[in-house]
This record gives structure tokens, C-alpha cells and sequence, in this order.
């Protein structure tokens, strides 16, 4: 992407919520979308997934062309923070209901059925598809949030937030099941993220932070304190360096 600006109409005027950010985001890893609250995350997420453009400039490249709409649509998916499952179905129900309204009439019912039990078994939900999903739990949901949208195959994933709202246990799962769906599926992941612990920031291939709208790093997570311990903003030892994007974002943002 290159050049990324968002404008919001404000009180007559224009407030500008991305200013004129670059960066790039590879398949094969997973990369996340941090900073401050306000500092515009969502924003960029949906600017990048094509789910609100009006108001936005800039330009987004797809394999070194320019982003078409509709080709977009069709290699990606958004998930968002909220999971949106039929909560009186059971697993294998949501995901059978989806294969059918998302897959080709010319795919027969025994591949769907096929490609159901395959996405099940790799998401880790086998042994839950005859649970009613409203008796999951969080992080069993957004698994199953992701699955639904795996029908498609889609070579880009943009989720918002993701782990939000669960446990230590289930961020962890969470966040192996994405690296796996980078790593060996080669796809690109991309998604914002709030507080992560030490353990789980690392595990990310890249980060790409944000402050009052523009990017301040994107590389590995690894080099941002020495990146940071350049420009004389320190992180505290033994200080989680995901907690410390917060006001290390606030003061480089000040001080340059």
C-alpha cells in the first residue's frame, strides 16, 4: 500500500484518520496492526480488506498491481470482531450450510460434505461438529467464525481483533491456528490486535504499529525495541514490549 489517507467529515471540516501511510503486508505471514486505542487499527484493517473505502486515498497493490474490487472479493474474507454463528445449529450444520451457499451448484454435495470434514479436522473443531455452537467457547467460535470463512479458500484474511474477549489458553490456539494458516498455507494474515502478551507478540512475523494515524514501525516484532532504543525511547527491563507500543507510540509520535 502506499500513500494511505482516511478522511472522516467532522463538525463541517475534514478529520484525517490515516495520514499517508506505506507498508506491506506478505503472504506467508502473519502480521499485526498495533497501537493506542483511536490511533486508527480498525481503520486501516478495513481500507486494506476493501470494506470502506469512500472517504479513503491512496493506492493498495495486489501482487504489484493495483487492488481491483472485485478480484479482491474474491481471494479475501474480513472477519470481525464479533462472531456472527447460527447459535441453534451445530458446528458441522453451520459449516454445511455455509458450503452450500458459498461454493459452486457445481460442486457436488458429497465434496462439500468432503471439505466440510477437512476444514473441521484442520481448525481442531472435528471433535465438536455435533455441538450446538452457542455451547462453544469464545475461542472454540472464532475458530469456527474462521472455518466458515476457509470454504472459499481465500488467499487473504483480515480479522479484526480476533482475540479479544478470550482466555490465555485460547489467544495461544488462536494465535498458532493463524500462523499455521501463514506458514504452511501460505496465506496472508492480517489482523489487529490489543495487548498481547510478551510470549505471543514474538510470535508474530511482523507487527505494523500505528500512532495518531501514522505508522512508526512494521517489521519483525523481535527489532522494535532496539528500533525504538535508537531514537532514544527505552523500554523498561523486563517490560512486556507489546505494552510498552501504547506510550512508546505516544512519545515518538511527539518527539518526531
Amino acid at each position: 500500500m502506499y500513500n494511505i489517507t482516511y478522511l472522516i467529515p467532522r463538525n463541517g471540516l475534514k478529520k484525517k484518520i490515516l495520514h499517508g501511510i506505506d507498508g506491506s503486508f506478505r503472504s506467508g505471514q502473519l502480521t499485526a496492526i498495533m497501537g493506542p486505542s483511536g490511533c486508527g487499527k480498525s481503520t486501516l484493517l478495513n481500507v486494506l480488506a476493501g470494506y470502506s473505502i469512500s472517504g479513503s486515498s491512496g493506492q493498495v497493490y495486489l501482487n504489484d498491481s493495483l487492488r481491483d474490487e472485485n478480484q479482491m472479493a474474491n481471494i479475501s474474507c474480513y472477519i470481525q470482531q464479533d462472531d456472527y454463528v447460527r447459535d441453534m445449529l451445530t458446528v458441522r450444520e453451520s459449516m454445511t450450510v455455509a458450503s452450500h451457499l458459498k461454493l459452486p451448484k457445481t460442486v457436488s454435495a458429497i465434496s462439500k460434505a468432503s471439505q466440510v470434514e477437512d476444514l473441521l479436522d484442520a481448525i481442531g473443531l472435528s471433535v465438536h461438529g455435533d455441538t450446538i455452537t452457542k455451547r462453544l467457547s469464545g475461542g472454540q467460535k472464532k475458530r469456527l467464525s474462521i472455518a466458515l470463512e476457509l470454504i472459499t479458500n481465500p488467499s487473504i484474511l483480515f480479522l479484526d481483533e480476533p482475540t479479544t474477549g478470550l482466555d490465555s489458553q485460547s489467544c495461544r490456539n488462536l494465535v498458532s491456528l493463524m500462523i499455521n494458516l501463514a506458514h504452511n498455507e501460505k496465506r496472508t494474515m492480517v489482523c489487529t490486535l490489543h495487548q498481547p502478551s510478551a510470549l505471543l507478540f514474538e510470535k508474530f512475523d511482523q507487527v505494523y504499529v500505528l500512532s495518531l494515524g501514522r505508522c512508526i514501525y512494521q517489521g519483525s516484532p523481535k527489532l522494535i525495541i532496539p528500533y525504538f532504543a535508537e531514537n532514544s525511547v527505552i523500554c523498561p527491563p523486563y517490560h512486556n514490549p507489546a505494552d510498552f507500543c501504547k506510550p512508546m507510540s505516544q512519545v515518538y509520535s511527539y518527539t518526531n
